[in-house]
């Protein structure tokens, strides 16, 4: 069985497995860009966030305030950034389903993609390391009753089809892939169509340039 949880983020979805046993499961069966949370030297739930249309940078995990609107910085420029809050949410569900953990007043919780998860068969039930440790965040969590009770109230169990669940949004992903690489090449396009036109405008300046000397020589 599996918990899920409903995020005051519409755009994600927060799953976790009720035990060691289904921990184990969900390692294999998690999408790549599937966010993995847990406390980190401590015994923990694995909670998993996953954006409905899949995330290729950790900066899509951020939430970009104005001036006007930051409150958690006393120095701000421009503008900050907070993390959203299905990202808060998952924090303070690792929190609270780590035994440790939940009686300290706060703790270290790392994050990282689901693909950088290392598994071998020596390893414990539930057990898991990291392809490359430079792609896990850190993040320091305190208990907050306001969201924790919030996103506690929309648990639901279920046993997902993990395997339809993986086709369709490894779909999802390459269409957002294949729509960044276009993007991508129309903006080069149009970098080259303005690179192309100054180019003729200066040739044409020069030329005119030479022009009017002639003139005045004759």
């Amino acid at each position: 069985m599996v918990f899920f949880f409903e995020s005051e983020d519409k755009e994600a979805i927060i799953y976790m497995g009720k035990d060691k046993f289904e921990n184990e499961t969900l390692i294999k069966y998690a999408l790549p860009h599937d966010i993995w949370f847990h406390v980190d030297t401590m015994s923990s739930a694995h909670v998993y966030l996953r954006m409905k249309v899949p995330i290729t940078s950790y900066d899509e995990l951020l939430e970009k305030k104005s001036v006007e609107e930051c409150t958690h910085l006393k120095k701000c420029i421009q503008e900050c950034t907070q993390l959203k809050k299905c990202v808060q949410e998952c924090a303070q569900l690792t929190k609270e389903n780590s035994i440790e953990g939940c009686k300290k007043k706060g703790v270290p919780v790392i994050y990282t993609w689901a693909s950088n998860l290392l598994k071998t068969d020596d390893m414990e039930v539930g057990a898991v390391s990291f392809k490359n440790h430079g792609m896990v965040k850190k993040l320091h969590v305190e208990k907050n009753n306001e969201i924790l009770k919030k996103i506690q109230k929309t648990k639901t169990e279920a046993h997902p089809n993990k395997k339809e669940q993986e086709i369709k949004k490894r779909l999802e992903l390459k269409a957002k892939q294949e729509e960044e690489r276009l993007q991508k090449e129309l903006s080069e396009a149009k970098k080259r169509q303005w690179e192309d036109y100054q180019v003729q405008n200066e040739e044409l300046a020069q030329s005119n340039q030479d022009g009017d000397a002639a003139d005045d020589f004759w």
